[in-house]
């Protein structure tokens, strides 16, 4: 085989060492003295990164951001991965200052355009993994696909469920989940101030932008769902409030979550990824968020969905 081979590698955030382990041995059987070429995100990025450390497989790391904007809301051990990437490969690149979005796709893109050949580790669904490899196959690029992970989809950390669920509770950043759709929380006046809805405002101006629009129009309304579709997913913003000012209603987040059932099952989603709605600035007991949703939400399963835990420092 070609010793100069470089093989670019593009996978889920949600997959395991035990489930794609097989896969990466094979390449390295085949492709003994490529170098392998990763984007640094948690998840197959790290796995591949990983593997070639442990066996001295060339590395080069292209990072959208500074590995301390990536790994903000990490875990030690997912920070201490990528730190001993970084330190390990032969060549590394940053391709942006601060978070943007479309970073994401501008990382993918230069990992195929830099390489012979892509390893996709993909079910098929939309997302990022789904965006690169649409890319590869626009440019023609050679690519072999994975899609056999050796079992189902491990759950997050912090899971609640021991049992295989559509539903689960987890611990983590939600801007990191590989959900098709994640979901905002917001009011009808169109102020993006605090919580998750601040997030959202810095890492989606556009969002921002045609969320004021939308409130101008009097299309957002308490209890219904309002969609936005960004160039990397798609955005559902419920919501639970009508004046920021004022705090949240539990009939309107119950609105919201079922609303939210609806869209889905009508636009054919495989994941939703949202945050406990209405628990922090709208001021309802936590336990009283809890429980409607697992009420509404538990008993899914055509469709995946992730509910994260409060994180205080949003």
């Amino acid at each position: 085989m070609n010793s100069t081979i470089k093989i670019a590698f593009t996978g889920h955030r949600y997959l395991s060492i035990s489930q794609v382990e097989s896969h990466l041995e094979k390449l390295h059987k085949e492709y003994t003295d490529a170098i392998w070429i990763t984007g640094g995100a948690v998840g197959l990025d790290s796995i591949a990164a990983s593997f070639a450390m442990a066996h001295g497989i060339r590395l080069c790391l292209i990072l959208p951001f500074p590995i301390h904007v990536m790994s903000k809301y990490w875990t030690p051990d997912q920070k201490r991965c990528i730190q001993d990437s970084w330190d390990y490969a032969e060549k590394t690149s940053v391709l942006a200052p601060a978070y943007d979005v479309s970073v994401y796709q501008r990382r993918n893109e230069r990992m195929v355009d830099l390489s012979d050949m892509v390893a996709a580790f993909w079910d098929g669904s939309s997302g990022g993994t789904g965006n690169c490899v649409r890319y590869a196959q626009k440019v023609g690029k050679k690519m072999v696909q994975f899609s056999d992970f050796s079992g189902v989809k491990p759950q997050e950390e912090g899971s609640t469920s021991s049992t295989p669920s559509s539903y689960r509770e987890v611990h983590g950043d939600i801007f990191t989940s590989d959900a098709e759709v994640i979901v905002n929380t917001v009011n009808c006046v169109g102020a993006m101030g605090k919580g998750i809805a601040l997030e959202f405002k810095k890492r989606y101006p556009d969002l921002y932008a045609a969320y004021r629009q939308a409130c101008a129009r009097k299309e957002i309304q308490p209890g219904h769902v309002w969609i936005y579709q960004a160039k990397d997913r798609i955005i559902f913003n419920a919501s639970v409030k009508d004046d920021w000012r004022d705090a949240s209603r539990i009939v309107w987040v119950e609105s919201c979550l079922k609303e939210l059932i609806e869209h889905c099952r009508t636009m054919k989603v495989k994941s939703l990824a949202l945050p406990w709605m209405g628990a922090m600035n709208g001021w309802i007991p936590v336990d009283e968020i809890k429980a409607s949703t697992r009420k509404i939400l538990s008993d899914i399963t055509d469709f995946d969905i992730s509910v994260y835990e409060i994180r205080k420092n949003i």
